[in-house]
């Protein structure tokens, strides 16, 4: 039996409409399930954490932070060549307004994004906060817009379980875990209290899965192998597989529908070039009306592809696919693993 060949099931989203009046196609709202949400400090723990861990990212990506942060690429390429911390003084120079958390949600709400999952991590500012910390007093009065998700590092088991217990007990309402800047593999027995207890809290986990950049790691660190292991030992843990696993979307998505608590979400990868022959993305196109249909979420790595939000669901939209499936892949499915999560939060 082919699964992509029987209905949907609905989750009970709305479809995308048409307003009656003016004949105007709307795109329905939009959740972005991946968000980087810093400030400058935060920033250059970011850039910090790229460079000492996976440093091809600051080369392979030149392009996208300059566009990103508004900088000069040739003086960031220059920057580079002598000294990883020039190339971030290029990036983030004195001066820049500081981070306004009132003008971020305008600008998603010009965009039409009306949550984002935001992307924390462990590594500790100047301040002696950790930017988990950092996140989650920041937008404490608008979770109904920002939701943190906690980051991980599994370089040791015993603070991953503290820090996880840390943020959900201050707000977090997921976790996130980037593997090749760890060097370390998930489904190692090791980690297992953390899944355990990510299950139990109601914490979905945005894992970071196939393709990277980082040399000094292989390959297959958080690969769909690594998601199939991880779900079918803890069967109560909701997963979001970062990226889709590409390029092996396809081993991804059936890993989804082998568990329904995984997903797959697509930053990182402009949906325009999704149609196009090779870009290994077509079993998600083929499969968007079955199986694919409600596991499926809208992010975008807020630096990757520099640009309104906007213009990216836009392209999604403009997609040969249903519009109840649209509906789903920019918004509905992830309200749908939101609610589902905090039920289990509820007990």
């Amino acid at each position: 039996m082919n699964p992509s060949s029987g209905p949907a099931t609905s989750n009970g989203t709305a479809t995308a409409t048409v307003v009656a009046d003016a004949g105007v196609r709307v795109r329905p709202p939009v959740v972005d399930a991946c968000s980087l949400v810093y400030d400058d400090a935060g920033w250059r723990v970011y850039l910090n954490r790229l460079g000492e861990n996976a440093p091809e990212y600051l080369d392979v990506f030149s392009a996208s932070f300059c566009r990103y942060f508004g900088a000069s690429h040739t003086a960031y390429r220059d920057a580079l060549a002598l000294r990883r911390q020039d190339a971030v003084d290029v990036l983030l120079p004195p001066g820049r307004p500081p981070f306004d958390l009132a003008a971020h949600l305008a600008d998603r709400e010009r965009q039409g994004v009306t949550r984002e999952f935001a992307m924390g991590s462990p590594e500790r500012l100047p301040d002696g906060r950790t930017v988990n910390e950092w996140l989650l007093e920041t937008v404490r009065g608008v979770t109904d817009r920002v939701q943190v998700w906690a980051g991980l590092s599994l370089r040791d088991p015993a603070g991953a379980l503290r820090e996880l217990e840390r943020s959900a007990a201050a707000g977090a309402r997921g976790l996130c875990v980037i593997p090749f800047l760890d060097g370390t593999d998930p489904a190692d027995p090791r980690f297992s209290p953390v899944w355990d207890a990510a299950a139990a809290a109601g914490l979905p986990v945005w894992l970071h899965t196939g393709h990277h950049f980082a040399r000094s790691h292989p390959s297959g660190l958080g690969s769909w192998r690594t998601v199939e292991a991880l779900a079918g030992r803890h069967r109560e843990l909701l997963l979001v597989a970062g990226h889709a696993g590409w390029p092996d979307v396809q081993e991804m998505l059936l890993t989804a529908a082998r568990h329904p608590g995984v997903f797959l979400e697509f930053s990182s990868h402009r949906p325009r070039h999704m149609p196009k022959p090779g870009s290994g993305w077509e079993p998600l196109l083929h499969h968007a009306r079955g199986m694919a249909r409600d596991r499926v979420l809208f992010g975008t790595s807020t630096w990757v592809n520099p640009g309104p939000t906007g213009s990216l669901a836009d392209e999604l939209a403009a997609l040969a696919l249903p519009a109840e499936v649209v509906t789903a892949w920019l918004s509905g499915n992830a309200e749908a693993l939101a609610a589902r999560a905090a039920r289990t939060r509820a007990g």
